[in-house]
């Protein structure tokens, strides 16, 4: 039978995210909360599957075992870039995805920022070689560790986006929103202006759920792409051919 495309499967910290590839060409994206969702919207025995971060649940490695031509992303997988990186075993498999999804689109140096949970900084040089980066807290892990750390700091996870955004703010919830979202916003200007001395003719690309919400605010041209990480699990699975 046919091949009727790639199913691209990335199972992060709170949805999963999937896409449809035939060749290189995105062509339908699903999200949903549980994995059985996924199997019940691809019902097609002809895809071809990949997985990332699909954690310790035995359950849903007896699932994806069941399929007849799968692959699930792990250090051992093999990839279109090399990695310089002292402890692979650790390296999450979205930044890995990540980073070929942006090699492979820019085939230059390349330094991706996923906003999300946490925020990555992972850098790819031109050789298609990945360096390494940095990992910071995300936005909200920002707002919420500010309170639990804290005796009389309020939480404002849930409705800093109901919270004027201020440079100067003039209630403790103003204060804490600033600090948090601008506190990333500096944090992003400044990391991309170190690897910016480093590697000149460098592609920036801002990808995560939380990207929305900076795009329009760092200093330095970028490009953003939601889609990133699918990209690059779609890459993976057609180099693993």
């Amino acid at each position: 039978m046919e091949n009727e495309g790639n199913v691209v499967v990335d199972i992060g910290n709170s949805k999963i995210k999937t896409a449809i590839f035939e060749g290189e060409r995105l062509v339908s994206r699903f999200a949903a909360d549980h994995l059985e969702e996924v199997f019940q919207h691809y019902n097609k025995a002809s895809y071809r599957w990949i997985f990332s971060s699909v954690g310790d649940d035995p359950s849903a490695h007896s699932r994806i075992s069941a399929l007849k031509d799968h692959l699930i992303l792990s250090r051992d997988t093999p990839l279109p870039i090399s990695l310089d990186y002292q402890t692979p075993e650790t390296l999450g498999v979205d930044r890995i995805a990540a980073s070929v999804g942006a090699f492979h689109l820019y085939k230059k140096s390349c330094l991706v920022i996923d906003a999300g949970t946490c925020i990555t900084y992972d850098l790819v040089d031109k050789t298609g070689v990945y360096r390494g980066g940095a990992i910071a807290p995300g936005l909200k892990m920002r707002m919420k560790a500010m309170s639990h750390f804290t005796k009389r700091l309020p939480d404002v996870s849930a409705e800093w986006e109901e919270i004027p955004l201020k440079t100067q703010g003039k209630t403790t919830r103003e204060c804490l929103v600033t600090g948090a979202f601008d506190g990333v916003v500096h944090e992003m200007d400044g990391f991309i202006e170190a690897f910016l001395k480093e590697y000149e003719d460098l592609a920036v690309i801002l990808t995560g759920g939380d990207a929305n919400y900076f795009e329009s605010k760092l200093k330095a041209p970028i490009f953003a792409d939601f889609d990133l990480v699918l990209t690059g699990l779609n890459t993976i699975l057609n180099y693993n051919k």
